[in-house]
């Protein structure tokens, strides 16, 4: 009888066991609560999983592989405006080290004159102050504020990047833009040059007023009726001219120095339009300190007409050039 007992009491037990085991009793650990998501920044918040450990200096120099994307406004590459443009600098699947841009199509082997020209823009804008960074702000228009990134490996295995809004004016970007264009260019392929650069130059008309002294230059591409070309020099008044008969290697030259210059802040073609002129300049253009006009083969053309100071100093080497390379022209008295 007690040994009947003893067994109920023991599947009794058991049976209170399952239960307090079934119902998370008995010592038995509490569920994890779930998860709470976290909310979506809203607009206009910002994202910001900087990196601030990563180094603002960057000891390297040499690039052993490059991506960047960012959106320019206007045309920049023609019959593309308003895009994101992405470039790349990477092996490709030989292992040869390539350029390429994604909107365009454009693909090239790379060399060291590419690299050191985007290395040369990094150190310009600083853009290693910038490493580690990663904030963006939500909410804004994506096709012209989206994400920008920049990442540059080096050979010393340093790496710089960074993630931004989009700036449609960055003048990083556009230094950037313009060494791939000036690049391709250079090996025959003009599909991201902005309108107008990088032609053969036909016409040049340069006229300097320089306190009581004025001088101007100018020369038409087609000959007169002699089959010459004339080139004139006026000095303080007293005109001289003289007649080229051989005038490829005067063009060729004049075009190739030329290119070495930035011209596109002045050309009205270009999404970088846009230099400084003062009142007197906006009111009689033909009163400026500095009045240049180059002529392309095209027909496009690029006129200055100012007398600020900014303009000056920024074409004060151009204009120098010029003015030798015209002089050299005249007999020497």
């Amino acid at each position: 009888m007690s040994n009947r007992k003893g067994k109920n009491t023991m599947r009794i037990i058991a049976i209170l066991l399952s239960a307090l085991t079934l119902f998370g009793l008995g010592g038995c650990k509490t569920p994890e609560p779930a998860p709470v998501p976290e909310p979506e920044p809203i607009d206009g918040g910002v994202t910001d999983n900087t990196d601030y450990s990563a180094p603002k200096t960057i000891g390297s120099k040499d690039i052993s592989d490059y991506r960047v994307n960012f959106m320019l406004g206007g045309e920049w590459a023609p019959g593309h405006e308003n895009v994101f443009y992405t470039f790349e600098v990477k092996p490709d699947g030989s292992g040869t080290l390539t350029v390429a841009e994604s909107v365009t199509g454009v693909s090239a082997p790379a060399d060291k004159a590419l690299l050191d020209a985007l290395q040369a823009v990094v150190d310009e804008y600083a853009l290693a102050g910038q490493n580690g960074v990663y904030r963006l702000t939500a909410g804004i228009d994506p096709s012209e504020f989206g994400p920008s990134t920049l990442t540059v490996h080096y050979a010393s295995g340093e790496t710089l990047t960074f993630t931004v809004d989009n700036n449609p004016d960055e003048p990083w970007a556009r230094a950037t833009y313009l060494a791939f264009a000036k690049w391709f260019a250079s090996r025959g392929i003009d599909t991201l040059l902005p309108s107008g650069l990088e032609k053969m130059v036909t016409f040049v008309s340069l006229k300097l007023k320089d306190g009581d002294n004025s001088y101007s230059y100018g020369f038409e591409a087609e000959p007169n009726d002699k089959g010459q070309v004339v080139f004139t020099r006026v000095r303080n008044g007293e005109k001289e001219s003289v007649p080229m008969w051989d005038t490829r290697d005067f063009y060729d030259n004049l075009s190739t120095a030329i290119e070495d210059f930035d011209l596109s802040k002045y050309d009205p073609a270009s999404p970088l339009y846009g230099y400084e002129q003062t009142e007197q300049d906006k009111n009689d253009p033909s009163a400026a300190a500095v009045q240049l006009t180059i002529r392309y083969e095209d027909g496009h053309e690029v006129s200055v007409s100012s007398s600020a100071e900014s303009v000056l100093d920024d074409l004060g080497f151009l204009i120098d050039m010029l003015f030798d390379y015209f002089d050299e022209q005249f007999p020497k008295n």
